[in-house]
């Protein structure tokens, strides 16, 4: 929108820090979670006029409450998501601890929400047990400090809210999951971000390195059918498959089954009617080829205890370079002598 001439402005507090800094944000429910407090300080030092450095935290959530109430009061659109929407009574449902929602969808004539076609639930009732898994989920609360619900633009003797309300419904890869039995699973994602405060990976290396909207185990299975596999083939892999993501799931989406399934997708050879688009975006002929030959060899025991007795005796002729694994580490290489030689040593 800045690229297209339109002064926009993020009104969580959050992804108002990570756009002051010119960054993505780095968590689902808190963007700004790898800014410290003095970094914090600073960029709102250099970036809001008339404003010194301070890192307190109270006088720092103050200035950008001020920053943001004002451009609420000039805004000609206030543009949303939405975490529900209920086709029994065509009602939207923000939920939200800031009022940053309910400012922006209240004060400017204009709303805007945009939402992806998994959101939306059948009746109102189905809300109530999905909005408690999804603040307990995401912040330990039992409820959240918002729930706002829009049933439509401002009526006769309503005293504030927009003049008019427009609803934007997101496929963008959605129908595509939707249409595989397995992958549709899914599609049952709140967004609560529990899987990415129970990953391994995701805590040690955070939301960036992963180059997408959506960090984190979620974003390795709901990235690739937004943006397709030849740019996410090797998201998948980003996991130790150790399990935590699926337990801790509130709506039971088996996100290890998913990534195995991706890892699949990604890396099989491309045929006529893929699940996917970009199925076999990471396929090597020389790859497969070398996983067939070892799988041959470690499903004999004749043809794995020759192999083994080989790479001891030629250990020295193993290549330096090996591909993606050198570009962070040592080689491997065998060990002088196998385990089975010095148990029997043993004996």
């Amino acid at each position: 929108m800045e690229a297209a001439g339109v002064g926009a402005l993020e009104s969580d507090m959050g992804e108002y820090i990570v756009q002051l800094a010119g960054e993505k944000p780095s968590h689902i429910i808190m963007p700004a979670i790898h800014q410290t407090k003095q970094q914090i300080a600073k960029l709102f030092a250099e970036h809001i006029p008339g404003v010194t450095y301070t890192d307190n935290v109270d006088a720092l959530i103050q200035i950008g409450r001020r920053v943001l109430r004002e451009k609420f009061e000039i805004a000609d659109i206030g543009l949303s998501g939405v975490n529900f929407a209920v086709a029994e009574t065509g009602t939207l449902c923000l939920v939200e601890n800031e009022g940053n929602g309910r400012m922006c969808t209240t004060v400017p004539k204009v709303h805007i929400a945009i939402t992806g076609i998994e959101k939306v639930v059948e009746k109102l009732e189905h809300v109530a047990p999905l909005f408690s898994i999804l603040t307990r989920s995401a912040t330990g609360q039992a409820v959240s400090t918002y729930f706002n619900m829009i049933s439509g633009p401002r009526r006769g003797e309503d005293k504030d809210g927009p003049e008019e309300v427009h609803l934007v419904l997101l496929d963008n890869g959605r129908s595509q999951a939707y249409a595989d039995e397995q992958l549709r699973k899914t599609l049952q994602c709140i967004r609560c971000g529990a899987c990415m405060n129970h990953c391994p990976v995701y805590t040690r290396i955070g939301g960036h390195a992963y180059g997408t909207t959506y960090p984190g185990p979620i974003g390795k299975i709901v990235s690739p059918h937004m943006m397709g596999l030849e740019q996410t083939h090797l998201l998948p892999t980003a996991s130790s498959l150790c399990g935590a993501c699926g337990e801790v799931c509130p709506v039971k989406i088996p996100i290890p089954e998913l990534l195995i399934r991706l890892r699949g997708e990604a890396n099989s050879e491309p045929h006529a009617n893929p699940a996917m688009v970009g199925q076999g975006a990471g396929h090597s002929a020389l790859v497969s080829f070398v996983w067939r030959m070892w799988a041959r060899v470690h499903a004999r025991p004749g043809s794995y205890r020759a192999f083994s007795w080989l790479a001891t005796r030629f250990r020295a002729f193993t290549p330096k370079r090996q591909g993606g694994w050198t570009a962070a580490r040592m080689p491997l290489q065998p060990a002088p002598r196998r385990l089975r030689d010095m148990v029997k040593d043993r004996r």
